[in-house]
């Protein structure tokens, strides 16, 4: 997956594959958690939104187990843009709000474009 800056160095975004869908912008929900701080471990943050927004596998997000050079390897998620910016307002934080403001969501997310992917 390649990574690049996103605006203000917020957020890194990279580009992968979802599902069947390749070219994919997404975020790493690791760094998405940390940036916004969030109080609960990411495996149980991380689930538990999943399952109250009904979130899909293979089609808001994928999840692997990470390549790790021993120990228990952790579970890793790449989310699409819309999910990372869903989760970002719902944390109602002001690092939530900067990622996702109300009146201007391009700061963190490039705009969709008519086939509804994401672009720079």
């Amino acid at each position: 997956m390649q990574r690049r800056a996103t605006v203000e160095e917020r957020i890194q975004i990279g580009t992968g594959t979802i599902g069947q869908q390749e070219g994919i912008q997404t975020v790493n929900a690791r760094e998405l958690h940390k940036y916004l701080a969030v109080g609960t471990a990411l495996k149980d943050w991380i689930a538990r939104r999943i399952e109250e927004y009904g979130f899909l596998d293979g089609q808001d997000f994928c999840s692997f187990l990470s390549e790790s050079g021993g120990g228990r390897r952790p579970k890793e998620y790449h989310l699409t843009l819309d999910m990372a910016k869903q989760l970002s307002m719902v944390e109602r934080t002001e690092k939530g709000k900067k990622l996702a403001p109300r009146k201007h969501r391009g700061s963190f997310l490039p705009k969709a474009n008519k086939t509804g992917i994401a672009r720079a």
